[in-house]
Order: structure tokens, then sequence, then C-alpha cells
């Protein structure tokens, strides 16, 4: 009865409400001063930079960026290295926490279970694995998917937290929130999806379609502007 109880504690969901990305990771890993964390699938960087600013040592990861050495940030420092997921030049037991944000559905479904035993193996004992995941919902994703529909990578990094992340660590927390997304017009929303055509397999003609428009104005109208994306958030703690 105790064992069935824990689990449902561990699955229950603790919702943030509206959140930016980086107010999310924030709130849900607590404070980061000093910590030594690893962003995998950066992008351009973002994320390790606001990381540095609230006290972090971060490197970010990614197969489709230059490197950067260390800069300082805030009061951390970060810095871009062109490296795989499943391929991390990191030591052992040497990061705090291990993120990847938005980034775990990017990875070639064969190399999934790779990249979270490579997560697994940077970390301390006391070590964290934070992966949040854009859900296939919402006006966000109603709009992209005529171009850009991440319905089956997204369940397939789902199945592999359930079965490569989660049997090896002692416990899991999972959180959600709401990124509220504001676009002035459909231009502005277009020149940002080509932009990320290089971190993505689609073309900017797929984006200009008319249905991709269609979709826009519709969400548009019903959200005043606002395109809200529903994301959950696993956290696990202390890999076995």
């Amino acid at each position: 009865m105790q064992k069935m109880a824990d689990q449902t504690i561990r699955e229950a969901v603790t919702d943030l409400g509206m959140q930016t990305q980086i107010g999310a990771i924030l709130e849900a890993l607590g404070p980061i001063q000093g910590l030594e964390v690893i962003d995998v699938g950066c992008g351009e960087g973002e994320n390790p930079r606001r990381l540095a600013s609230a006290g972090a040592r971060v490197s970010g990861f990614d197969p489709f960026i230059d490197g950067m050495d260390w800069t300082a940030s805030g009061t951390g420092r970060f810095r871009l290295v062109q490296a795989s997921a499943h391929a991390l030049p990191v030591d052992d037991r040497s990061a705090d926490t291990v993120l990847f944000i938005f980034s775990l559905h990017h990875v070639p479904q064969p190399k999934m279970a790779a990249a979270l035993a490579e997560a697994r193996r940077t970390l301390k004992p006391s070590g964290r694995l934070l992966v949040a995941e854009p859900l296939a919902r919402g006006p966000s994703h109603y709009v992209s998917a005529p171009f850009h529909d991440e319905t089956a990578v997204r369940a397939a990094a789902a199945a592999a937290l359930n079965d490569d992340a989660a049997p090896h660590f002692e416990t899991r927390q999972i959180l959600s929130y709401t990124d509220r997304r504001h676009w002035d017009s459909f231009d502005s929303y277009a020149e940002r999806m080509i932009r990320n055509m290089r971190f993505n397999g689609y073309t900017e003609e797929a984006v200009l379609a008319p249905e991709v428009r269609r979709r826009f104005d519709e969400m548009f109208s019903a959200g005043n502007g606002a395109f809200d994306q529903p994301v959950r958030i696993d956290l696990f703690s202390e890999p076995l």
C-alpha cells in the first residue's frame, strides 16, 4: 500500500502556470548558483547564457553550432561546444544537472536511449536530469502541424523517458507549464520559423503555405495574438 502511495506521489503533476521557458526551468530546479550544468541541444546558446546569469557554469552542446570559449554572463560562465547528444566530451560524474530543453525529440529515435545514457554518465551521484518537452497540442502545435508535425517524435521522446531514464533514477517529478507566445502578424511568425529551419527538416515554402496562414489567422483571432504551448517537464534525481 505504501509503495503504491509513493508511486502516486511521484506521478502527480505540479502545474507551474503561465511561465517563460527559462522561468519554468529555474523554478523547477531551484537555486543553481555554482552548479555545473550541461545543456544538450542548446541551439545558439540563449539558455546557457541565461542560466549562467543565474550563477551556473554551463556547457551547451549542439551538433549544429560553432563553438565558443568560456564566457562570463552575470555571476556565472558558459561555453558552447559542437557535439552530439550521444557523445558528450565531458568527464564521468562531473555535472550537477543535465538539461534537454525542447531537444530530446530532435535526437534521432535510434539514438535517444544512448543520449539518455550519456546524460547519466556525466551526472554526479546527487545529480539531476531535467527534460522539458512541448506537448503535441495547443494553438502553436495546430499552426505548425502542416509543415512541422512533431507528434510522432515527441511521443518517441516520452517513451524513451519511460524506458531509458525512469528505471535508472531514484525519483521522478513531473511538472507542467504553459508557454505563452505572442505574434504580431503572420509575417513575424513565418520569419521566426524560417530562421529555425537549420535545426529542423522543413522548407520555407512549407512555412508560407496557405493552410499555415489560415490556421495562424484562426488562432490569432481566437487568442488575440497569444499562442499558448503546453509543456511537460520530467525531473529525475539521484541516478542509480
